[in-house]
C-alpha cells in the first residue's frame, strides 16, 4: 500500500515554517485517523530534540518525530552569536527551533527533487508536518514524555501566534540495517555532499547514530540558505558563514575516526575539501571579534 501524501489543500494547516524559505507541507491525517502509538524508537539517546516512536496512522506504520518545545534565548547554538542589531524574538524562533528547521530541510529536500538537483534517496522519506490533538498530547503526558512545555512563556506564545499545540514529523519507518559502517560509508558521504553543493542544506549534527544506513534522519539542527540569522552578524558574517558551511564535512571525517571505519574515504575528504589543517578546521585559527549575548526584541 502507497503512503499518503503530505496535505496541499488544508486550509488550516499552512505550510511551516513562517517567515520565508522552503517549507514543508501538513501531513494529510483523514479526520478518522487515530495514533497508535507502538514503541519508542530513540530511547537509547540522550539530549535530543525530541522523541520518535513507531505508530500507526491509519492502516500505515510510520516513524513519528515529536519536538521538544525550544526558546530561542536558550537555544545552545545562536545564544552567543554576534549581532550588528536586536533579533525579533519571533525571527529568533523561526530559525532556531528544531521542529522549525527540520520542516525547512525536508522543504528544501523536496524542492530538490521537484527540480531534480538530486535524484536519489539521501534523507529518510518524509511525509509532512503533524499538530497532535489534545487525546495524542495527553497520551504523552501520562507516559512521562517531558516537552519542555515550562518554556512557553507570554513572549514565546506570542511569537508561536497563540497555537502552543505539540508539533511532530511524519517520516518512513526504516526497517533496514541502520549501523553505518565501511560498505555503505561512501554513499552516505555523497548524501552529505548532495545536501551541502546541490541545496545549501547543512545537517550541522553528523555523527553514526544520525544516519540509518547511508541516509540522514535528524535535521533538528540544520540551517538552510539563506538563513536569515546570517542577516544579523556583525563584520565575521563570511568567514562565520564559511565555518557553518564546513561544519558536517569536519564532522563526517570525525565519525570515521570515531566509529573506527577503515576507508580511504578519509583522505579523501581531507584533500578535496581541505578540512583540517594540522588537526584543525581550516577556518579554526582565524581571529573573531569578541562575542555578546544575543539580544531580542
Amino acid at each position: 500500500m502507497s503512503k499518503r501524501r503530505a496535505s496541499t489543500s488544508h486550509a488550516n494547516s499552512p505550510p511551516l515554517p513562517p517567515g520565508g524559505g522552503p517549507q514543508l507541507n501538513s501531513f494529510n491525517k483523514d479526520s478518522g485517523d487515530t495514533i497508535k502509538w507502538i514503541k519508542r524508537l530513540d530511547a537509547d539517546r540522550e539530549d535530543n530534540d525530541g522523541f520518535v516512536f513507531q505508530v500507526t496512522i491509519g492502516s500505515e506504520e510510520y516513524a513519528l518525530k515529536v519536538f521538544k518545545f525550544s526558546h530561542p534565548r536558550l537555544h545552545r547554538f545562536y545564544r552567543d552569536l554576534c549581532l550588528k542589531r536586536t533579533l525579533p524574538l519571533k525571527e529568533g524562533l523561526w530559525y532556531t527551533d528544531p521542529f522549525y528547521a527540520e520542516c525547512r530541510a525536508y522543504g528544501r529536500i523536496q524542492e530538490g527533487f521537484e527540480s531534480r538537483l538530486v535524484t536519489e534517496q539521501i534523507a529518510v522519506k518524509c511525509y509532512g508536518y503533524l499538530l497532535l490533538n489534545r487525546a495524542e498530547s495527553r497520551w504523552l503526558e501520562e507516559e512521562g514524555i517531558d516537552l519542555n512545555q515550562w518554556v512557553l512563556d507570554r513572549e514565546l506564545r506570542e511569537a508561536l501566534g497563540g497555537d502552543t499545540r505539540v508539533r511532530a514529523i511524519v517520516k518512513q519507518l526504516e526497517k533496514g540495517p541502520a549501523k553505518i559502517h565501511a560498505g555503505n560509508i561512501r554513499r552516505a558521504w555523497r548524501s552529505v555532499c548532495l545536501l551541502n553543493d546541490s541545496l545549501k542544506l547543512y545537517n550541522m549534527d553528523i555523527k553514526a547514530d544520525n544516519f540509518i544506513g547511508h541516509k540522514l534522519v535528524d535535521f533538528g539542527s540544520s540551517w538552510t540558505e539563506p538563513h536569515k540569522l546570517l542577516d544579523y552578524l556583525e563584520e565575521d558574517r563570511e568567514n562565520m558563514a564559511k565555518a557553518f558551511r564546513l561544519k558536517d564535512r569536519v564532522n563526517f571525517e570525525d565519525m570515521i575516526e570515531e566509529e573506527e571505519i577503515r576507508t580511504r574515504l578519509q583522505v579523501l575528504a581531507k584533500s578535496e575539501h581541505q578540512l583540517r589543517s594540522k588537526g584543525k578546521p581550516e577556518w579554526a585559527g582565524r581571529e573573531l571579534p569578541k562575542r555578546r549575548r544575543i539580544a531580542f526584541k
